[in-house]
């Protein structure tokens, strides 16, 4: 005897002791033939169905479904709902619920193929294709993360459009952290939280993006861990991104930073110059006027001031090309695209734009390093140069302190960028390459 089972008979007991008015007593023939022969096919939540072999049975036990629902609250502690149904339209409801369309959610206009590629994203980019090529191996879960704006979403599209390409059945989801805590507090509204469970567990891989919108929100992290436990023990891919590494999140449970950090997990850094420049050259590709003639020098410009974040370099395109459009012009040269962005602070005072963000960007890109090896406690010599090359811009260019510098490059000392910026300033009184390295980085930020 299973537990619904015992549940249900421990039920009729109790009813068949109670004292009931006339109306609704129970004859022993009748709780014999008809509740006894009944069962408890599920319990979700609060929410209980009891069906019955014969649906002419139904009613009769309709007569004490309030009885019923008291014994059954206070059985299981909690205010119950009783559903009674005939075997057979019970069937009919779950077959209906399974060959309900499963909606994927995914943007089909985000693929492998149209994601543009550099160091910045590469290590990301091949996890990617690895898991959705092989959903389920080794590498799972895959923790993506980057400041915003920088093709995390992109990415976990084209997973599950790759995966779904390769695999028609599997059942894929892509889904925000706020829609999935939206789920959450409906389906707790309703009394039937356990749905979501049942929902998610019979996927085949897990898509959730910004993650730390999640936590500190207690019924839904709860939820999710059981949900990413079940999917995880059964070979089920999860790919999750975030705007914070694992352990950098806040509000999170240490088993689940654990279980963030078992499988694979990479930054995409903000594009190098060499990758803004060829989404950019994509985007124009994909512009609705075939006839439309950018400059090279306004390529480079939009590339090099508009990279740090890729929404921003779509919107100053489309920007340009609504200019374009008022001004009944297909050819844009630099003195259109100044015009056209002279609202915006890099052409009022290009200085201004002059950021610690950009510095890290235009050294790492210089040097052919990727940020994170830039501000890494790795001490090796192809390191050790451009970071305290690095070190230095920011202490000459911008208003920071060496303890706000230390900070950016791992939480070091303030006394070890003091003397990281005077070894700089000793070798370029008197290395000459030294310091024409240096101008040449210095041009590459907009100081002549």
């Amino acid at each position: 005897m299973n537990d619904n089972s015992k549940i249900w008979q421990l039920c009729l007991d109790t009813l068949e002791k109670q004292e009931l008015p006339d109306s609704r007593k129970i004859d022993k023939i009748i709780m014999e033939s008809v509740f006894r022969s009944a069962k408890i096919s599920s319990i979700n939540d609060n929410k209980v169905v009891i069906t019955t072999p014969y649906s002419f049975n139904v009613e009769t036990i309709k007569n004490n479904q309030k009885d019923i629902e008291e014994i059954l609250s206070g059985m299981l502690a909690s205010p119950i709902t009783v559903e009674i149904l005939g075997e057979e339209d019970f069937k009919k409801t779950i077959t209906v619920q399974n060959e309900q369309p499963f909606k994927d959610n995914l943007n089909k206009t985000f693929t492998f193929d149209n994601f543009v590629v550099g160091s910045s994203n590469r290590m990301a980019q091949n996890a990617a294709l690895l898991v959705s090529s092989n959903p389920g191996s080794n590498f799972n879960p895959l923790f993506i993360y980057s400041n915003p704006g920088l093709g995390k979403t992109h990415l976990l599209n084209a997973i599950g459009n790759y995966a779904k390409e390769t695999n028609p059945s599997l059942k894929i989801r892509y889904i925000t952290s706020k829609e999935f805590v939206d789920e959450v507090i409906g389906a707790m509204k309703g009394k039937n939280s356990n749905d979501i469970y049942l929902k998610y567990k019979n996927l085949d891989m897990l898509l959730i993006d910004d993650i730390q919108f999640l936590f500190n929100k207690e019924k839904s992290s709860e939820i999710f861990f059981h949900i990413f436990n079940e999917l995880i023990n059964n070979n089920k891919q999860i790919v999750i991104t975030s705007d914070k590494m694992p352990e950098e999140l806040q509000g999170i449970e240490s088993r689940l930073i654990s279980r963030f950090n078992s499988g694979l997990s990479f930054g995409i850094d903000p594009p190098e110059f060499e990758t803004a420049r060829a989404i950019l050259e994509k985007k124009i590709e994909n512009l609705d006027n075939p006839s439309l003639i950018i400059q090279d020098d306004v390529v480079d410009f939009m590339a090099n001031h508009y990279c740090k974040d890729i929404r921003n370099l779509e919107g100053a395109l489309k920007r340009l090309f609504f200019c374009s459009i008022m001004n009944h012009t297909n050819n844009i040269d630099m003195a259109f695209a100044l015009e056209s962005f002279k609202d915006d602070k890099v052409v009022q005072n290009p200085k201004t734009a002059l950021t610690k963000e950009l510095i890290l960007k235009t050294t790492a890109e210089f040097y052919y390093l990727t940020i994170s090896q830039l501000v890494s406690k790795n001490k090796t010599r192809k390191l050790t140069t451009p970071r305290e090359i690095c070190m230095y811009l920011m202490r000459e260019l911008l208003d920071i302190t060496f303890a706000e510098i230390g900070t950016i490059f791992s939480n070091r000392d303030h006394s070890t960028v003091m003397k990281a910026c005077a070894r700089v300033d000793n070798k370029i009184k008197k290395d000459p390459d030294y310091k024409l390295a240096i101008n040449k980085l210095k041009h590459k930020l907009g100081i002549n």
